[in-house]
């Protein structure tokens, strides 16, 4: 079969985005334009699975959802199968464990993925600052610290663990778990707190290898709150802008430096610093695609294809769970994140 080589590469989105298709008009005219976020024209998305045999790269959302009855009948040489997902493993469709020789990329949360799909992102200013020096963080704001959980009952069990630290200094909480309202604006709602709070709770409901989410950019990014994460990969964080729950022994001991650490100014101002030096990037939803764009453009992409996506999805996530009464995290069974289904599907 002869493969006609298309200038401008096709990108089909095979399965829905959380049921809903992907808009089309948007992205390539807010995209790929010469003049659009990608700076290029030579890709443009589709929903039309007409157009399955001349597209270059297939995209499969995780929790589309995709189900074995409903893959595409033809498969081309040149063709690139992208799994895209930005939910920790076991907000995955089962079905995508057992599909092994199937993907030939991921756009995920991951470090390790071939397409960047990180919820955020860091560098160094080109020219440091020295703002800092002349504010004051902390305001005689007592020790407390607030959280915004809308999914009660986590993989990770931060509910258990917040309800020790409770036992310490106050925790507020607040969203559809804690029946205690707040500002509809996620903004508004975050800047009301930090008014009485001086750290946030930006405790993940998976506890997976590089899974940090917005939970940590939106505080660090106008509010002038510490957030407190529970992280596997701290370098994911800006240098020095946050507290990591891991490096205590217990909820409690967590706890009482929070309390030292709101009777002292310095060492509590130190923690925003980091302005001075770096800037936080929170990158937009579709800006994957221009990743993706440039790679089905580069003649020289090697051939890839994963071989076992549960050893890749779900064995090198390393997802795990904390535990009470061990004081401490363990992994979770593979199987155990294998077997979960969201009740909508």
């Amino acid at each position: 079969m002869i493969i006609k080589m298309h200038k401008t590469k096709i990108i089909l989105f095979w399965t829905k985005l959380f049921k809903r298709k992907a808009d089309e008009n948007y992205i390539n005219n807010y995209f790929f334009t010469s003049s659009g976020r990608c700076g290029t024209n030579q890709c443009r998305v589709t929903n039309n699975r007409d157009e399955l045999c001349t597209s270059d790269a297939i995209i499969f959302h995780a929790r589309g959802p995709i189900y074995m009855n409903d893959m595409p009948t033809k498969r081309l040489p040149h063709q690139r199968y992208v799994l895209l997902i930005k939910e920790p493993p076991y907000k995955t469709t089962a079905i995508v464990g057992h599909l092994n020789y199937f993907f030939n990329w991921t756009a995920t949360y991951r470090t390790d993925s071939d397409i960047n799909y990180q919820y955020f992102y860091w560098r160094r200013k080109a020219k440091p600052t020295n703002e800092t020096s002349q504010k004051s963080y902390l305001k005689n704001r007592q020790a407390r610290a607030a959280s915004m959980i809308s999914n009660c009952y986590s993989q990770s069990n931060r509910e258990g663990y917040l309800q020790r630290l409770n036992s310490v200094i106050p925790v507020t909480h607040v969203g559809y778990c804690s029946g205690t309202k707040c500002h509809k604006s996620r903004e508004i709602c975050l800047s009301q707190l930090a008014e009485t709070h001086p750290f946030y709770l930006s405790f993940e409901n998976s506890l997976c290898r590089d899974y940090a989410t917005e939970k940590y950019a939106n505080v660090i990014i106008n509010n002038q709150m510490i957030p407190i994460v529970f992280s596997q990969t701290p370098n994911l964080y800006i240098p020095n802008s946050y507290i990591d729950a891991n490096q205590f022994s217990s909820p409690e001991d967590l706890g009482q430096f929070l309390r030292q650490l709101t009777l002292n100014t310095t060492m509590y101002d130190s923690y925003f610093k980091w302005k001075d030096e770096y800037d936080l990037i929170i990158p937009g939803p579709d800006d994957y695609l221009c990743d993706l764009c440039k790679k089905l453009n580069n003649p020289n992409e090697p051939y890839k294809v994963y071989d076992s996506m549960k050893k890749w999805l779900y064995n090198d996530a390393k997802c795990q769970r904390w535990v009470s009464k061990l004081n401490k995290t363990i992994d979770i069974p593979v199987d155990e994140s294998m077997d979960y289904e969201e009740p909508w599907f």
